[in-house]
């Protein structure tokens, strides 16, 4: 997976741009089509969900919670 990052110092936001392989791009165009969201709004809510869940992941599925 290949990120980028643009701070917006604005809103203390940022933008971030990452590829995702072809199986990850299904999971997401699904979620978003059951859950009636884009795949922008989709990706951004589980990515916030995720970070706020967990403190540390070292590989898909292996993951430590946030205390």
């Amino acid at each position: 997976m290949k990120l980028e990052s643009n701070d917006d110092s604005k809103n203390n936001g940022t933008t971030v741009t990452c590829n995702i392989d072809a199986t990850a791009n299904q999971l997401l165009t699904r979620s978003a089509k059951q859950s009636k969201r884009s795949k922008k709004c989709e990706s951004e809510l589980r990515l916030e969900d995720h970070l706020r869940k967990f403190s540390s992941i070292s590989a898909i599925g292996i993951t430590e919670n946030r205390e």
